[in-house]
C-alpha cells in the first residue's frame, strides 16, 4: 500500500523527501517511485522521485519580462536562481485558489521548479504495472505511461522534459546540422537500435542518427525492445552470425513502462548472443549515482538526454571506436 505522506510545508518538505536516497536505490529491480501530485484538474499525475529534489510550499517567484509561454519567472534556491514552470498553465488548467506548491527538479543536467496544485504521496510501483498511453494519445500528449494506483485512481506520468523543452522552444534539427557530420567509415550494413517511451526523445533521436547516416530501429518501452532483441538474436544465431556485427549499439532510456533500462540492460549483457553489443543510457538522469547504477548493470556508456550535439558527439566517437579503420 501507498505511503501516506503529511501536506509539505517548509518544515515537511524534508520528510517528504527523507527516505528519497533509501527508496530510490532500485536498479534492476523493474521498480521506481512516484511522486504523486495534482495540477488543477481530477487527474492525478506522477513524477520520478530520481528527478526530484525537494518539495517547497512557499513560493516567492521574480517574474521576468518577455519570458517563454507558461514560464511563472525565477527563484533564489539557496543562492541559486532556477527557471520556474507552470505546470498548471501548460496542462491547461486554471490558477488554484490557494497558493502552488514548487516541485524543484534535476535533470537533462539542469534544475528547474514547476508549480502544482498540490502534492500527495510517494508510491512505489513495478514498472511492468505502468503502461503505454492508448495508441491515439501516445504521438500527441504530454504523458508517457499510465498507472493504475491500489485505491482505483489511475496516475499519469508527465513527460516533464518535453514540456521543458516545448516551452524552450531549441531547434534541436539545427544545433546537430551544423555540429555533426556523417561518418562515411561507418559501414552501411549496421543499424543501431534505440528505446524510449518519449515521442519527443525517440524524435530526436532518429534526427541524430539520420544525420551521422545509420539506419536505426526503435520500440517505444523495455518490454518490446527485449522481444525484438530477442528475435533479432534468436535469428543471427540461427545462421551462424555474431549479432554485434550488424547491431553494434543498442540506445536505452531509463524510465520505461513495461521494463526499465536497466533490466533490460542486465538482461542483454547477460545474454552471450549480445556479446560485443554496447549498451547507452540515455537518460535525463544524468547525475553520477544514475550513471554508476547503469554500469553497475553493465552498461558502456551513458548519454545525457535533451543535448543533442553532445549525444550525436558521443554516438559517433564510439561508432569511430568500433570502426576504427
Amino acid at each position: 500500500m501507498p505511503m501516506r505522506m503529511p501536506p509539505p510545508t517548509s518544515s515537511s518538505s524534508q520528510t517528504l523527501l527523507a527516505a528519497v536516497d533509501e527508496r530510490t536505490n532500485l536498479a534492476g529491480t523493474n521498480k521506481m517511485e512516484l511522486l504523486l501530485f495534482k495540477v488543477g484538474s481530477p487527474e492525478t499525475y506522477g513524477i520520478n522521485v530520481f528527478k526530484v529534489k525537494e518539495v517547497i510550499r512557499k513560493v516567492d517567484i521574480t517574474q521576468a519580462p518577455s519570458a517563454p509561454a507558461y514560464v511563472a519567472g525565477m527563484a533564489s534556491l539557496r543562492g541559486n536562481l532556477i527557471t520556474v514552470i507552470d505546470l498548471i498553465a501548460a496542462c491547461g488548467n486554471p490558477a488554484p485558489d490557494k497558493p502552488p506548491i514548487m516541485i524543484v527538479t534535476e535533470f537533462s543536467g539542469t534544475t528547474q521548479a514547476f508549480l502544482v496544485e498540490s502534492v500527495e504521496t510517494i508510491v512505489r510501483i513495478d514498472w511492468s504495472e505502468i503502461h503505454q498511453p492508448p495508441a491515439m494519445l501516445s504521438g500527441q500528449s504530454k504523458l508517457t505511461g499510465v498507472t493504475r494506483l491500489a485505491d482505483g485512481r489511475l496516475a499519469a506520468i508527465l513527460d516533464v522534459e518535453q514540456i521543458m523543452h516545448t516551452i524552450s522552444g531549441k531547434d534541436s534539427v539545427a544545433d546537430i546540422a551544423y555540429s555533426v557530420i556523417a561518418d562515411n567509415s561507418i559501414p552501411p550494413a549496421i543499424k543501431l537500435f534505440f528505446v524510449d517511451d518519449s515521442a519527443f526523445a525517440r524524435t530526436q533521436l532518429q534526427q541524430i542518427l539520420d544525420k551521422l547516416g545509420v539506419s536505426s530501429e526503435f520500440a517505444v518501452n523495455g518490454e518490446e525492445a527485449w522481444q525484438r532483441l530477442d528475435a533479432m538474436a534468436a535469428t543471427a544465431s540461427s545462421s551462424g552470425k555474431r549479432l554485434a556485427d550488424t547491431l553494434p549499439i543498442v540506445i536505452t532510456d531509463i524510465e520505461m513502462p513495461e521494463m526499465d533500462g536497466f533490466k533490460l540492460t542486465r538482461l542483454i549483457k547477460q545474454d552471450r548472443r549480445f556479446d560485443g553489443v554496447k549498451i547507452l543510457l540515455h537518460s535525463s538522469m544524468s547525475e553520477s549515482s544514475n550513471q554508476d547504477k547503469g554500469f553497475a548493470m553493465g552498461a558502456d556508456g551513458f548519454l545525457s538526454k535533451y543535448n543533442p550535439i553532445e549525444v550525436a558527439k558521443s554516438i559517433q566517437a564510439v561508432l569511430s571506436e568500433i570502426y576504427q579503420p
